[in-house]
């Protein structure tokens, strides 16, 4: 009997730590974050632009382009 003691009381302790342990993790990674939508997540998956972003994008793209060919022309 003394030896089951000791199991029980590993046991019991390992059932109380385990919640423990898993609903701070939890706070830790909600606390003062707002929980992200489906598509925001899909977004950050399909790592994807929308129109307007695709359109600023080209834009600066095509400003770079024409300073590199123009490099003479100063615009302010």
């Amino acid at each position: 009997m003394p030896h089951l003691l000791p199991r029980r009381s590993l046991r019991l302790l390992a059932a109380a730590l385990l919640p423990l342990s898993l609903g701070a993790c939890a706070d830790k990674f909600s606390l003062g974050q707002p929980i992200p939508t489906s598509s925001q997540l899909q977004r950050e998956y399909d790592k994807t632009l929308t129109k307007d972003e695709q359109k600023a994008v080209i834009s600066d793209m095509q400003s770079a382009a024409e300073k590199r060919q123009n490099p003479a022309v100063e615009r302010y």
